[in-house]
């Protein structure tokens, strides 16, 4: 089986053929959606030759995620993951979305301390089991989350080993007008409200509500969207402990799609998080 370090994040052809075996597609505005056709035979007997599998998951122990994502990330220039992630804001290269969450996940794990089973409080379990082709299809798309970090692996290394897009002005002028939009709102203002205030201004083009809370995830997880429960893990390691203990310093149950630290914005933006965001851009 070809190893993941080889797979890069399928693009063209290649991606749209993916998304036929793994059950999306694009809808008629260029949205990734899911699909309802089961996938051709044909499809799945090319993505085999092309060193795909298709609905195979890879088993890893956690401590072979930590060493490889460790590695991978030293492998990154932080200005080229900023980059690759305004990349992703605009959208000219959705890929970019995912990196600053898995970059900001694996920078500090090597200083982080080690807890029982030998490995960090980093949200992993013992043993996890990842459809690697599934999951690079879904970076390609433009998802991006920060809940499961076993994710953040096949993401690393892809970009250490086939590197990342950098942002286009477009991208910069996409991110400075998010940015004044986010800084336009009233103190208390919820994520789900920015939300819905984010798609009705039209900014983030080719984007579904859930593509749109990944961006706000990555702006929260490098302090751009700041709070004041939990610190953001682009800054030092953040320990899954911390992490429940910020759910409990929260009013009410945190929705399933909103997840921390974003969770606990009510308004406002970094302005010199913002700057050093957009500085990286060359």
């Amino acid at each position: 089986m070809t190893p993941v370090a080889a797979r890069d994040i399928p693009r063209g052809d290649e991606l749209l053929l993916l998304m036929r075996c793994t059950g999306y597609r694009f809808n008629r505005n260029g949205v990734a959606t899911g699909a309802t056709a089961p996938p051709h035979e044909d499809d799945l007997a090319e993505a085999h030759r092309l060193g795909r599998p298709i609905g195979v998951k890879e088993e890893w122990a956690a401590g072979e995620i930590v060493a490889r994502s460790v590695a991978a990330a030293r492998a990154l220039d932080p200005d080229a993951v900023l980059s690759a992630f305004v990349a992703g804001v605009g959208g000219s290269a959705p890929r970019g979305r995912q990196i600053l969450i898995s970059y900001a996940w694996a920078r500090h794990l090597a200083e982080a301390p080690q807890g029982p089973h030998g490995v960090p409080d980093c949200g992993l379990s013992e043993v996890e089991r990842l459809d690697v082709t599934e999951e690079l299809v879904r970076i390609a798309c433009g998802w991006a989350w920060n809940e499961i970090p076993a994710r953040c692996l096949p993401d690393l290394e892809a970009a250490a080993s086939h590197g990342l897009p950098e942002a286009t002005g477009a991208d910069l002028d996409a991110l400075r007008a998010l940015l004044d939009l986010v800084a336009a709102q009233p103190q208390g203002t919820t994520p789900g409200q920015l939300e819905r205030t984010v798609a009705r201004a039209g900014l983030l083009a080719r984007t579904d509500k859930y593509q749109r809370y990944g961006i706000l995830i990555g702006l929260a997880e490098l302090g751009v969207l700041p709070n004041p429960l939990l610190a953001p893990s682009f800054d030092r390691f953040v320990p899954r402990a911390e992490v429940h203990e910020a759910h409990r310093g929260m009013r009410g149950a945190p929705r399933s799609d909103i997840t921390l630290p974003l969770a606990a914005w009510r308004g406002g933006v970094d302005a010199a998080r913002a700057a050093r965001l957009t500085g990286a851009c060359r």
